[in-house]
C-alpha cells in the first residue's frame, strides 16, 4: 500500500475529514485531495505533522506490513554486481518493492535532515533567577529589521511548528500548534501595534516557543465571549506567564548584556478539546530580580526597566 493511500484508509478510521486534516496539519484541502487524484505521496517535510494528526508512526506510514525472509550473509557494500544481478533476476513485484524501498530510505533521509536543520537553527536554552524563576534564553537575534520587523519571515519560520506540540511543566496541559498561529503571530492587532526593541523581542521570541511554553505558569482563564471564536475556541481562552531573554550586542557584534521580557502566551481551547498557541501578547521588559550571572553563557549581564 502506498503512502498517501494510508493516509486516506486512515482518515476513513478516524472519521476524519479532509478539511480537519488540513487544520490540524496546515497543508491545503487541494494538495491533500492531489494525492488520491494524482497517486502521489506527500512531500518528506509533510510527513511527520501527518503522523502527529493521524495519531500513527512513521514506521507504520512508510513501512509494509509483510515481513522479508533474511538474506543470505554477503557483503552487499562491495559486491555491487550481485546486488544488480539479484535485482535483474526479480519478478515484477520484488523490483517495485526493492525501489520502494530506496525511496523510503530517502524519505527518511530527507526527514532527518529536516529534523537536524531546525535543531541547527534554533540556538535555545533555558535558565533560572536566584528566585527559582525560569528564563527561556535565545541566543541569537534572528530578525534583525533596523526599521522594521519582515513579519512575513517570520511567519514562513513560524509554520516550521505546525503539528508540534509540547507539555506545559507546571500544569500538565498540551499546547499544539495550529495552522492559524504563524497568521495570527504576525498579523494580530497587537503586533501591528509593535514597534521598535518589543516588535523585534516578539518575532524572535518565535525561536523559543517550545520553551516558553515549557516553562509558563499561571493559567487564567476566561469564557469566550466573541462569535468569530465560538468554533476555534468553542472552551474559552487560557493565559499563561512567561519569560524569555535577548542578546544585545555591541558595536563589535559581541554580546553585551541580555534584556529579559515577559510575555503572555494565549492560549484557545478549541471545539476538538484540544488547547492551542493563539498568540504571544503583553509583551513586557521585565524589572529587576535578582539574578545569578553564572547562569548565563559568558556570565553577561542582564538589562531591566530602571523605574
Amino acid at each position: 500500500m502506498n503512502i498517501y493511500e494510508k493516509i486516506f484508509a486512515r482518515l476513513e478510521e478516524l472519521h476524519m475529514s479532509q478539511i480537519e486534516l488540513s487544520r490540524r496539519t496546515g497543508i491545503a484541502t487541494s494538495t491533500i485531495s492531489d494525492w488520491r487524484k494524482k497517486k502521489i505521496n506527500p512531500q518528506a517535510d509533510k510527513l511527520v505533522s501527518i503522523c502527529k494528526a493521524l495519531d500513527m508512526s512513521l514506521v507504520d506510514l512508510l513501512c509494509d506490513e509483510e515481513t522479508v525472509e533474511p538474506a543470505a550473509q554477503i557483503d552487499c557494500l562491495t559486491n555491487e554486481n550481485y546486488m544488480i544481478e539479484l535485482f535483474r533476476q526479480s519478478d515484477a513485484e520484488s523490483k517495485r518493492r526493492i525501489i520502494s524501498y530506496i525511496e523510503l530510505l530517502e524519505v527518511c533521509k530527507q526527514i532527518n535532515n529536516a529534523c537536524q536543520s531546525r535543531k541547527r537553527q534554533r540556538n535555545v536554552s533555558i535558565i533560572q533567577d536566584i528566585d527559582g524563576n525560569n528564563i527561556v534564553v535565545i541566543n541569537d537575534i534572528r530578525f534583525k529589521g533596523k526599521r522594521s520587523i519582515h513579519w512575513k519571515e517570520v511567519r514562513a519560520y513560524l509554520k516550521e511548528y505546525i503539528g508540534d506540540f509540547y507539555k506545559v511543566a507546571s500544569t500538565g496541559d498540551v499546547i499544539y500548534i495550529g495552522s492559524d498561529l504563524p497568521s495570527e503571530y504576525s498579523g494580530s492587532v497587537y503586533t501591528k501595534k509593535l514597534n521598535g526593541a518589543v516588535a523585534k523581542a516578539k518575532a524572535n521570541a518565535a525561536q523559543g516557543l517550545p520553551e516558553m511554553i515549557e516553562i509558563s505558569t499561571g493559567r487564567f482563564f476566561r469564557e469566550n465571549n466573541e462569535e468569530k471564536h465560538n468554533w476555534n475556541a468553542k472552551n474559552g481562552w487560557y493565559r499563561y506567564n512567561s519569560y524569555f531573554a535577548l542578546p544585545v550586542y555591541d558595536d563589535n557584534e559581541n554580546i553585551e548584556r541580555y534584556n529579559v521580557f515577559h510575555a503572555s502566551l494565549l492560549i484557545r481551547h478549541a471545539s476538538d478539546g484540544k488547547m492551542y498557541l493563539y498568540d504571544i501578547i503583553d509583551i513586557k521588559k521585565k524589572r529587576a530580580p535578582r539574578w545569578s550571572h553564572k547562569a548565563l553563557l559568558g556570565k553577561k549581564p542582564i538589562s531591566f526597566m530602571n523605574r
